[in-house]
């Protein structure tokens, strides 16, 4: 999610001039399941893990490598500089976006008598953008208030 990317940039950075060995677990939100039976599982974010899953994945605990770390902390500065309202995550690139970069997605799903509660909801089911519903909402209401 481009949030978690981003506080790995972040926390990049502020490890950049320390001693200190970074570690990480690389938790995947695809995965196949064969019990019950056979499935893709896909998780929106890491709060959707069940507890009794997390000790199997701190086992996949793994070295930051110094060049890793730079890296990362190289592109939390661009991010800095280019001070843009929303980052998205692109087809695997964390980018810098506009506020109405989903805007047209939300356009779709507005029809007359809907509530916005109820195109919140879908758009929290059906995309794992990574936005929160107070996000949504601010966006529907602007979107509604510039319509003639």
């Amino acid at each position: 999610m481009p949030d978690d990317w981003l506080g790995y940039d972040w926390l990049c950075q502020q490890l950049a001039d320390t001693d200190a060995q970074l570690r990480q677990v690389m938790v995947p939100l695809s995965q196949v399941i064969t019990r019950p039976g056979l499935a893709l599982q896909t998780l929106s974010d890491l709060s959707e893990l069940l507890p009794a899953d997390i000790a199997h994945y701190l086992q996949l605990v793994q070295d930051v490598s110094e060049d890793e770390q730079r890296a990362h902390s190289y592109e939390w500065q661009a991010l800095v500089v280019e001070n843009a309202p929303l980052r998205v995550n692109l087809n695997g690139h964390l980018v810098s976006a506009p506020t109405d970069f989903y805007d047209s997605l939300l356009e779709r799903q507005i029809q007359p008598g809907r509530p916005i509660v109820q195109i919140i909801g879908e758009m929290l089911m059906r995309y794992s953008l990574g936005l929160p519903d107070w996000w949504y909402r601010a966006r529907l209401q602007h979107i509604l208030s510039t319509r003639g």
